[in-house]
């Protein structure tokens, strides 16, 4: 009787049958390793985003007081050195008494909105674009601030609150 009448195919040819299941266990456990490192990286670099965001709104608002629109264009300055996301960042007033209205935060047309005065608009961006909306990226920010007025004439100031707007994308 010979091997052949056995039915012996040879080394792999009897591992063959469990050689299957162990090439399709390592194939799974590499796809969901890929995919599960995939959705961690998305996350992360979301989350970076984010710190980025919250920094550079800290480079705009500071102390959260600003003296006038000479101080906010020097922190607008400084947060144009952050280059990971596009920005535009802006003061919007707040309601300070009766008959003033609030009325709320299009992004897509807060632009004209800004705070103005003598000095110039209260505006910073880093680029020339206004934001997308439909844009997945985009985060919107909001902070409180104080903001000092100067009453030349009485030689007095005032302190009104504002509001900070960060919208920000990639």
């Amino acid at each position: 009787m010979s091997i052949a009448e056995n039915g012996f195919l040879g080394p792999i040819g009897d591992d063959l049958p469990s050689l299957i299941p162990l090439l399709f266990a390592l194939v799974m456990f590499f796809y969901i390793f890929t995919f599960s490192w995939n959705v961690f990286d998305k996350r992360n670099s979301a989350f970076g985003d984010a710190l980025t965001i919250l920094d550079l709104s800290g480079k705009i608002r500071g102390d959260n007081y600003l003296t006038g629109f000479g101080q906010f264009a020097e922190r607008c300055f400084e947060a144009k050195t952050v280059k990971r996301v596009s920005f535009l960042a802006g003061l919007l007033p707040l309601k300070t008494g009766p008959g003033q209205d609030f009325k709320g935060i299009d992004v897509e047309t807060m632009r004209p909105d800004f705070f103005s005065s003598a000095a110039g608009k209260f505006e910073c961006t880093n680029t020339d674009s206004p934001p997308d909306v439909a844009n997945t990226s985009l985060i919107v920010r909001f902070f409180p601030i104080a903001m000092e007025f100067k009453d030349e004439a009485r030689n007095m100031f005032y302190v009104k609150p504002m509001l900070l707007v960060v919208a920000a994308w990639k």
